[in-house]
């Protein structure tokens, strides 16, 4: 068995969610975990049986320091899109893979990125553009189907409505209460406009702050806030009737996986405003059962664009839908006519989702560990 250093991005909940899809299986297999994160990826990762857990800011300028003698004890890196690590194991001379559940997305990556011991990546959105770009600057690259916890899939639904909001914050890109108040208008929103008493449960999940807030404000024996972890959210989706998630990419694949008929909240970062692009491109998403800004301001080609200027443009958009009052309105209503939507209407829907899980290939869990495991049966033995 392994020693193997497990790392997310700080960025939301996406890249951690992934990486503890598989690192959880992993650890069943007898692997030793170390966890190492930060921000909303440490809020996720913590909370895991791992052998060990560290705190600690992998974007500081003390990081590359702090992780030399602990990355130098292990026998190989797993990173879900954190550079940090990346870069520290190629100095200490840890072999390293990278999860790469955003390759359609990037802009650019480092050359120790690109020379990665083993490059994972997971087919979602349409790659051709960067498979064009940066196909041939990826060692050692292998592409799998969506990756997928599927365990909880045979629970039974219940009576209840799951609103996902992700990990919602992004250090270094937006904070929930100086570039964005998301989760407060749109929680507003739904406790003040949107028809909620048919159900016996209502459960909220995002960021640890903020749910304690919207707790403080909202919670009651019927509506509950929480940070949950990967097993709690999978077990809540399985079970809930109804499910109203923001336009990212893990959380969506998963309740289509699980064959939820999905509503998509409004995007409340630049990437998910593309990725509702591209689910509504591909039929998955349409005007009854997702908010799109470009529904009611004009659109915005973001995608392949500079990362940093494209959430510039999208916070700013954020914003004046914030206080549009008419937009909120109509965001209510549509909400409203799709959780009344007739059982033909979802069957519907949810045939879209499976041709487009389909058209992505087999669930790349089991692909993904065997990968891993392949490499790590032909890493040298430490003396």
């Amino acid at each position: 068995m392994a020693k193997i250093i497990a790392v997310a991005e700080n960025f939301a909940f996406g890249p951690i969610s992934k990486l503890v899809t598989v690192v959880n299986e992993l650890k069943k297999q007898g692997h030793e975990i170390t966890f190492i994160g930060y921000g909303t990826a440490y809020q996720l990762g913590s909370k895991q049986n791992y052998d060990h857990v560290y705190e600690f800011d992998t974007d500081s300028k003390d990081y590359l320091n702090w992780g030399k003698t602990i990355f130098s004890e292990n026998d190989l890196l797993i990173s879900c899109c954190d550079r940090s690590s990346m870069l520290l194991a190629q100095q200490v001379g840890l072999p390293k893979i990278w999860l790469d559940i955003l390759f359609w997305w990037w802009d650019g990556l480092p050359d120790f990125v690109f020379n990665a011991d083993l490059f994972i990546q997971q087919n979602s959105l349409n790659n051709e553009r960067n498979m064009k770009k940066f196909g041939k600057l990826v060692n050692n690259m292998a592409v799998v189907g969506p990756i997928i916890d599927l365990s909880y899939k045979s629970l039974p639904e219940t009576n209840s409505l799951l609103v996902s909001y992700g990990g919602m914050e992004a250090k270094g890109w937006y904070t929930i209460g100086k570039d964005s108040n998301y989760p407060y208008t749109i929680t507003d929103l739904i406790i003040n406009k949107v028809i909620i008493s048919n159900y016996d449960k209502v459960v909220f999940s995002g960021n640890e702050s903020i749910m304690k807030n919207l707790k403080t404000k909202y919670g009651n024996n019927k509506i509950h806030f929480g940070t949950l972890n990967r097993n709690q959210i999978l077990e809540a989706m399985a079970q809930a009737r109804d499910v109203l998630i923001i336009p990212g990419l893990e959380t969506p694949l998963e309740a289509i996986a699980y064959n939820k008929s999905v509503m998509y909240l409004p995007p409340s970062n630049s990437s998910q405003y593309v990725q509702l692009d591209e689910f509504r491109k591909t039929g998955l998403a349409s005007k009854a059962n997702s908010i799109h800004f470009a529904d009611y301001y004009p659109y915005k080609n973001l995608a392949g664009k500079n990362l940093r200027k494209i959430m510039d443009i999208f916070l700013k958009e954020l914003n004046i839908y914030e206080h549009d009052n008419s937009a909120l309105d109509d965001t209510a209503n549509r909400i409203n006519k799709h959780l009344r939507s007739t059982k033909k209407e979802r069957s519907e829907q949810i045939n879209n989702e499976k041709l487009f899980m389909h058209k992505l290939g087999e669930n790349g869990l089991s692909e993904t560990l065997n990968l891993i495991n392949k490499f790590i049966s032909n890493l040298p033995r430490k003396n």
